[in-house]
């Protein structure tokens, strides 16, 4: 197990929920991290579950096919908004 250190504007924080106590923060916090990490691992195709060299592939591999006329490219914003989309991110 892994111990981080995050710094909490703690005046923000009692703005945004008076009646959480440090203590209490502190548990809501590490759920949500726990959360996180069990969609991570429980996603067979989250965007970081390859190595470096496995990506390198699947890019050679997409662009031999587009260069190839195999496949048609769609625009960033559509590709962002999938991701978006598929993995929850916000923005």
């Amino acid at each position: 197990m892994c111990t981080y250190n995050i710094t909490v504007d703690e005046s923000v924080l009692r703005k945004l929920y008076p009646a959480f106590s440090r203590e209490a923060f502190g548990r809501w916090l590490q759920r949500h991290v726990d959360d996180l990490v069990e969609d991570m691992i429980s996603e067979p195709e989250s965007p970081i579950s390859h190595a470096e060299e496995e990506m390198k592939a699947i890019v050679e591999e997409r662009l031999r096919k587009y260069e190839a006329g195999e496949t048609a490219a769609i625009p960033g914003e559509q590709v962002f908004a999938q991701i978006r989309t598929r993995y929850g991110f916000k923005g």
